[in-house]
């Protein structure tokens, strides 16, 4: 694996075991807040495979954003986001 990649999945790894304690949408939001901000962190997809991050997806109106935001991070494009 190329260092770089490398280094994307490691600083991942930290959100992904966090996203184990994010039982409530409220701390999964927080989660989702964090990686996509953190520097080095430009690898998403695992993130969005865990189940309280997954649950995101059909929460309400108020946290499923954060879902979606998480997806065009992982595979969208600047025209998903725009």
């Amino acid at each position: 694996m190329d260092p770089i990649q490398q280094k994307a999945l490691n600083a991942l790894e930290s959100f992904i075991l966090l996203s184990q304690s994010a039982t409530s949408p409220r701390s999964a939001v927080d989660l989702v807040t964090q990686a996509t901000s953190a520097p080095n962190t430009y690898v998403f997809a695992e993130l969005l495979q865990t189940p309280n991050v997954a649950a995101l997806k059909g929460a309400s109106a108020d946290y499923a954003p954060y879902y979606t935001l998480l997806e065009i991070f992982a595979w969208g494009t600047w025209a998903d986001y725009s």
